[in-house]
């Protein structure tokens, strides 16, 4: 059954009036548009963004029927999305004239409610096939799926978001649907429904997208998620992905030839794919003026207080590279609390600002990104006690050179002899007020860099991810959110770090 209508965005408004009888004497070539995990929306250092992207839309659309298609991940995490919870990226998209998009995991960071106000301000088709309201109805302004006729051709979309959604986002009490099941239903729904392709929009994992094209769920899958650079097909399905920031934009032409003869349609059709580097791109103006304008905003809004801490803080290089630091506790804290770890790891060589803020200081936006410019962000990671100890055996390795790698923490007590070895220096962890148990797995709250092998964390590579980097928020962020609520801060050294 063909889901309840809605405007079309004024893309598919042109396509469909181009819309003929079913008896076609030449092939149809439809140009798809894709793009996925953009929160950014200015480019940087010459490729990416919102206005190169529109440049490549622009220029597809007026060569033939074109789709833009969005595969997911875009109000948040980024600098302005922390202090207007992702406004500006749908009014960007609505001046974009989005075609389809599906929301993925980051339009739930900052809860239901904020991702109920961000889709009703859309202007174009949300297509969600397996979110639901905890009653079971579908999401307000979206549809669980859509046809389009095209010179003839009728596609079929749907769309799907991760399950994982309830674990790395916050949604509440939504519903996530098992992608794969809801999928292959859909699939065959459009078929039936007198669809000639099926084009699935999802925000998925590798493994979801490939289980999609071998169980033949749609004919063409556009996924965001994992952030690859992806193109393949394998006869019968295409699946594609354009990594993250629209640094490159894959643009898929699919030629369709369907032919009516005697009652029966026979249809054939082959995909090209062109991934184009967005540094190649002029970016569009219009689009270019609005990001500008939204910038201008943040410049404003970087300078607004935030709240007022109570004793001193000390970011200078030699402090957060050699001791216990106050605003390292403030940030290891943070951390921790914002993924509900039971101890947290951040390297003092990520706080930048090298300054004194004295007793009373009251802060600003700007001064929380100048700690923190980096765009880390706070992962979860499952860790063995072992591993535990290792990593902070890094940490303490250089402290006479004054390493970034040095560790600030929370929930953890850690007794180190710099007389020792690098490598035997840890004489005692206590975890929570327990002693650190080899053997036993913890939660660690650490940024994507540190989890990736950073700044000699390798031990930390392996770990089992509970929050990956596709899923997480700006530390930034998260100190600018806690901050605020709390209006008041008063961290200290408390007796963390223990040198003898």
């Amino acid at each position: 059954m063909i889901g309840r209508t809605r405007s079309l965005g004024l893309g598919l408004l042109a396509l469909a009036a181009l819309a003929v009888g079913p008896a076609l004497a030449e092939p149809v070539t439809i140009t798809f548009v894709q793009t996925n995990d953009i929160d950014r929306m200015e480019e940087l250092d010459g490729r990416g963004g919102f206005a190169r992207l529109a440049a490549v839309i622009a220029a597809e659309r007026a060569k033939g029927p074109t789709i833009f298609v969005h595969s997911g991940d875009t109000i948040s995490p980024s600098l302005l999305s922390g202090i207007n919870k992702g406004v500006h990226i749908i009014d960007i998209l609505n001046q974009m004239k989005v075609d389809v998009m599906t929301p993925g995991n980051h339009e739930f960071d900052f809860g239901p409610e904020v991702f109920h106000a961000r889709i009703g301000e859309a202007t174009f088709p949300v297509v969600t096939s397996n979110i639901r309201e905890p009653d079971g109805s579908q999401p307000n302004n979206t549809v669980d799926e859509k046809i389009v006729e095209i010179d003839g051709i009728k596609l079929g979309f749907y769309g799907l978001t991760t399950e994982d959604t309830r674990v790395v986002a916050s949604p509440g009490d939504t519903v996530f649907n098992s992608s794969i099941e809801t999928g292959k239903a859909k699939g065959e729904a459009l078929r039936a429904a007198g669809a000639d392709l099926v084009v699935a929009v999802v925000h998925t994992p590798l493994s979801v997208d490939i289980s999609l094209v071998r169980n033949h769920a749609a004919d063409l899958v556009f996924s965001g998620h994992d952030e690859h650079l992806l193109t393949f097909f394998d006869g019968k399905t295409a699946l594609t992905e354009s990594g993250a920031q629209a640094e490159d934009i894959v643009v898929t032409r699919v030629t369709v030839d369907k032919q009516e003869k005697d009652g029966k349609t026979s249809l054939t059709w082959k995909p090209r794919f062109e991934i184009i580097d967005s540094a190649t791109v002029t970016p569009d103006p219009a689009i270019a003026a609005v990001v500008k304008s939204y910038q201008d905003k943040l410049d404003a809004e970087m300078k607004v207080e935030i709240g007022t801490t109570e004793t001193a803080l000390d970011s200078r290089r030699a402090t957060v590279r050699g001791e216990e630091a106050a605003i390292g506790n403030l940030i290891a804290d943070t951390m921790r609390a914002a993924v509900d770890a039971e101890v947290a790891l951040f390297n003092g060589g990520s706080i930048r600002a090298d300054r004194e803020y004295p007793a009373g200081t009251k802060l600003t936006r700007a001064d929380m990104f100048a700690e923190m410019p980096f765009g880390n962000k706070t992962v979860k990671l499952v860790v063995t006690g072992k591993a535990l100890r290792q990593a902070l055996e890094s940490g303490f390795s250089l402290v006479e050179a004054a390493a970034g790698r040095f560790p600030q923490v929370s929930g953890l007590v850690v007794e180190v002899d710099l007389a020792k070895l690098p490598g035997m220096r840890v004489r005692s962890v206590l975890v929570n007020g327990a002693p650190l148990d080899p053997e036993r797995k913890y939660t660690l709250a650490t940024t994507d860099y540190l989890a990736e092998g950073g700044d000699g964390y390798r031990v930390l590579k392996d770990a089992a991810r509970l929050v990956a980097p596709v899923d997480a928020r700006l530390v930034a962020s998260d100190v600018i959110d806690h901050v605020t609520k709390s209006k008041t801060i008063a961290p200290k050294v408390e007796g963390r770090i223990l040198f003898n």
